[in-house]
């Protein structure tokens, strides 16, 4: 996972509902870091959109495990999908910054 030294969110309001904006300061310092953290969220990713993609199995209770409750799936499942929307738009970001770090190296070399 990404190093964060901050990390802030702010909710906008339109029509359609809210939208959050994440906001994310990195502590990758160089290519090799970036590259390091990288692999290392593809790996926490593959294994979170799997974790979804069972749980979102378990709506149908004819699908459950024995003795687990319709809302305890609808919670995790909840709490799965925002943590994922939390890494993609830090995946996002953090391609940004990289690229920004890499012209900002260059132009002071």
């Amino acid at each position: 996972m990404y190093t964060i030294e901050n990390m802030s969110t702010t909710n906008e309001w339109t029509d359609n509902g809210s939208i959050t904006h994440y906001h994310f300061i990195f502590g990758f310092k160089t290519k090799e870091q970036y590259l390091d953290e990288t692999d290392d969220w593809k790996a926490e990713y593959k294994e979170l959109s799997a974790r979804i993609r069972k749980y979102k199995l378990y709506r149908k209770p004819k699908n459950r495990p024995e003795g687990m409750e319709g809302w305890k799936v609808f919670s995790t499942l909840g709490t799965m999908q925002e943590r994922a929307r939390l890494m993609n738009a830090m995946r996002v970001q953090a391609k940004v910054e990289a690229g920004r770090r890499m012209v900002q190296h260059q132009a002071a070399a």
